[in-house]
């Protein structure tokens, strides 16, 4: 009862039409768009954390500040930029086309995340429900969201319209149910797959008696779920299942910890997105917690954010997605430079990152609580500078972003062949690529 009066309420709220003038325009510092015959949406958190603005009642709300900018997320832009900028000079896939491409920066909140496919969808500055102003170029498809639990929302009200929905980072296996989501792909394996070897490597070292960490969304409730289910059918016991809270401050957080110390279950599996494990980690070190073995999901197995806690993590295992390398990405990487990138506001925010520098007139909206810093001039060379940005060594959700706009790609040039996996597809299923629906 529960699941259909969520949809029936997003149907709802979908299906009133509000008339508004068309305009052009964007979201400011939080979205981008790139010319094309057709578009590819896409939502990535380039920030992973929001500052929220004080609501008074008494004036329009201001727009929230980002506030933690990651290398490696920009990373993932500059992929799908790549892929993009590959196709079109291509003369195999789409030679008669151009690829050009919406980004938004959703700073991995569910808000954003909406509000910025909605963004899209609508083709204005102003997302409205179910209206569409742009009538050309056509929008194939949107690439995110950064959770499983966004994807849920967000594959409610595309599966709407038949819209193609293709994440890199959602890996709930409940996403695989083709009767709720009918319009969601992904370019990662379920985690039903994942937590039965996590599972099944436990009880390969005989650990008969761990901890379970997870977080409190979809990701971590489906994860645990089956990890529990496993061990426990190979005779393994569970010493305590805890939840971190990924939308408020973690206040129980001392406790959770005070019972993993004294807790003599010296195993931890730990089902997580690597940013919301930094509560845990940071009350670890403020008790001393030590002697830990870490068994790690996908989320956060090979992030390198966590290079302060070494001397927790150290000796923990896990699962990663499987990397693969990208020709040419890295030296396309390293010939980025704040005037020649599409996102004024996000290079400019990079390259202060990078560089630990700051333009004299920035107007950079990410939250900057540091010293003054020595001015960017934008000459500086990327290629002496190592970090998350241009490291390819471990490609994964970049490639996956790449993987997806290739996908994209290919299923467009298949339509405007006639061509499907089946072989030629029927003539009332063929369209004109200036003048397709979503489903097809």
């Amino acid at each position: 009862v529960t699941d259909y009066l969520y949809r029936t309420f997003w149907q709802l709220i979908l299906t009133y039409h509000i008339p508004v003038s068309c305009s052009d325009g964007n979201l400011g510092p939080q979205g981008i768009l790139v010319p094309g015959d057709i578009l590819v949406g896409a939502v990535i958190p380039i920030h992973t954390d929001i500052l929220y603005r004080k609501v008074t009642f008494q004036e329009k709300p201001t727009s929230d500040i980002c506030t933690t900018f990651l290398l490696q997320f920009y990373q993932q832009l500059q992929a799908l930029r790549y892929a993009v900028e590959e196709i079109n000079r291509s003369s195999d896939i789409l030679p008669n086309a151009t690829l050009g491409f919406y980004a938004y920066d959703s700073c991995a909140a569910m808000r954003n995340e909406l509000q910025g496919t909605l963004w899209m969808l609508t083709g204005l500055s102003q997302e409205i429900p179910n209206y569409c102003c742009r009538e050309s170029p056509p929008l194939s498809a949107i690439i995110g969201h950064s959770k499983s639990s966004f994807s849920m929302l967000m594959a409610h009200i595309l599966g709407l319209y038949r819209f193609p929905q293709i994440s890199c980072f959602s890996t709930s296996s409940l996403l695989s149910d083709r009767t709720q989501f009918p319009s969601f792909f992904r370019t990662v394996p379920s985690d039903e797959f994942q937590s039965r070897g996590l599972a099944q490597m436990v009880l390969h070292f005989k650990w008969t008696w761990v901890g379970l960490v997870a977080s409190n969304d979809d990701y971590g409730f489906e994860g645990l779920k089956i990890i529990k289910d496993e061990i426990t059918k190979g005779g393994a016991c569970v010493a305590y299942t805890v939840y971190i809270a990924t939308n408020q401050d973690n206040k129980n957080m001392p406790d959770i910890v005070q019972m993993i110390k004294e807790s003599t279950a010296n195993v931890i599996i730990v089902f997580s997105a690597d940013i919301f494990l930094f509560p845990l980690l940071d009350e670890m070190v403020n008790q001393n917690v030590t002697g830990k073995q870490f068994v790690a999901s996908e989320g956060w197995s090979v992030s390198n954010i966590f290079t302060n806690y070494s001397k927790i993590l150290s000796g923990t295992i896990g699962f990663a997605i499987q990397s693969s390398n990208i020709p040419g990405f890295q030296e396309y990487l390293n010939s980025v430079n704040p005037y020649n990138t599409p996102g004024t506001t996000w290079s400019k925010m990079f390259w202060e990152e990078a560089f630990n520098c700051s333009f004299s007139q920035s107007q950079n909206q990410t939250l900057n609580l540091s010293k003054t810093k020595k001015t960017c001039t934008g000459d500086e060379n990327l290629e002496h500078v190592q970090s998350g940005y241009n490291d390819v060594s471990t490609l994964r959700s970049s490639y996956n972003f790449y993987t997806s706009v290739y996908v994209t790609a290919k299923a467009l040039d298949d339509l405007s062949r006639c061509q499907s996996l089946d072989g030629a597809l029927p003539g009332a299923k063929c369209s004109d690529l200036t003048n397709f629906g979503p489903w097809q």
